[in-house]
């Protein structure tokens, strides 16, 4: 069985060493005699500092002093920037066509315990009805930030968009068999939560299932915490854009457009992106169009409301400062995604 790991980069010059180091420390990469081949690819897309360099020359050092014998690598820069095009080239073009197993790394991440890549595959491969495995995803925050900002950054950006086992694209582990069957649109903001949706509905030919997604047991991964206030806006805001675009994509265009005993979805984006390269931004911009002043979907305002939920009277009244807090936090990311959708300018916002 092969396995290939994809990691996608963008300016990664700091933390890409850190990064590998810390892939190479898992379990699977030390044992001899391992059943699976694997192959690591690094996939630098636009970027102004030497990644590939300094990825390349740390693999070279590394991998032939690795137990498990069955490791290959290289780096193959892209020159144009964006994680949609970079993942649609990687699955589709770059990645070697004898793949069984695709597992995605963000390049600025560290794992959490050195079975997390093991416990995840045996997670994938126990069941033929798991098609996607994750991992725990965490924050980890410099010594000095403030108190604060820490606890503002740790209750953000938590997945609360999606479904509890929705997908953080910094680190998952999914089946060939449903990775070749997704072409993301060039310029996608909010990657994670459309390969999600496209992979439980089977590309929108299905009913969404949620139970093909599987988060292993002890498992997981660090990604750097935001500790300003400015960061932690602007993320955000990206954040609420992806949704609010991926919503109407998704739900009011690719599953009234496709046919259940078609192609799915994934052809449909893969033929557009071929034909009509400019075809998301038009989607993008007539959609803002027709939505009058306010763009974002109705639902995102309530969402905080899961704070309050099942709990006690006496608890919603200690709850309620926090909820209050949250949702004037919540409030203001929104209106400023809101004002950007409006101004057009969010193709590929990061």
């Amino acid at each position: 069985m092969h396995i290939t790991v994809g990691i996608l980069a963008y300016n990664e010059s700091e933390m890409i060493e850190t990064m590998l180091a810390s892939l190479l420390n898992q379990t699977v990469f030390s044992l001899d005699n391992a059943p699976f081949k694997w192959h690591i690819q690094v996939i630098p897309n636009g970027c102004k500092d030497n990644t590939a360099e300094l990825a390349r020359n740390f693999l070279s050092r590394k991998v032939p002093f690795l137990t498990n014998k069955n490791v290959t690598f290289d780096v193959i820069e892209i020159a144009k920037p964006g994680k949609s095009n970079a993942w649609n080239q990687f699955v589709h073009e770059i990645s070697p066509s004898d793949t069984d197993i695709f597992l995605f790394l963000d390049s600025d991440i560290e794992f959490g315990q050195i079975e997390t890549i093991s416990n995840c595959l045996n997670l994938l491969i126990d069941s033929a009805e798991n098609i996607i495995v994750i991992d725990k995803a965490l924050k980890k925050f410099p010594e000095n930030s403030g108190y604060l900002t820490r606890y503002i950054s740790s209750k953000t950006s938590s997945n609360v968009y999606t479904d509890p086992t929705g997908i953080a694209g910094s680190f998952y582990i999914a089946r060939q068999s449903v990775i070749k069957k997704i072409w993301m649109p060039v310029g996608l903001s909010g990657e994670d939560g459309f390969l999600y949706t496209m992979a439980i509905t089977d590309c929108f030919r299905k009913q969404a299932d949620t139970q093909l997604v599987k988060r292993a047991k002890n498992s997981s991964h660090y990604f750097e915490g935001l500790t300003s206030l400015k960061a932690i806006i602007q993320h955000e805001v990206r954040l609420v854009i992806g949704t609010t675009l991926n919503c109407y994509l998704t739900w009011d265009s690719l599953y009234q457009l496709t046919d259940p005993n078609g192609g799915g979805a994934g052809e449909m984006i893969r033929d557009l992106n071929k034909n009509k390269p400019d075809w998301y931004a038009q989607f993008v911009e007539n959609t803002i169009k027709n939505r009058g002043f306010w763009v974002l979907p109705r639902g995102m305002f309530s969402r905080r409301l899961g704070m309050l939920k099942g709990l006690s009277f006496t608890n919603q009244l200690i709850k309620l400062p926090l909820f209050i807090i949250a949702f004037m936090f919540d409030l203001i990311a929104m209106i400023i995604a809101n004002k950007k959708l409006k101004q057009g300018n969010v193709i590929g916002y990061w």
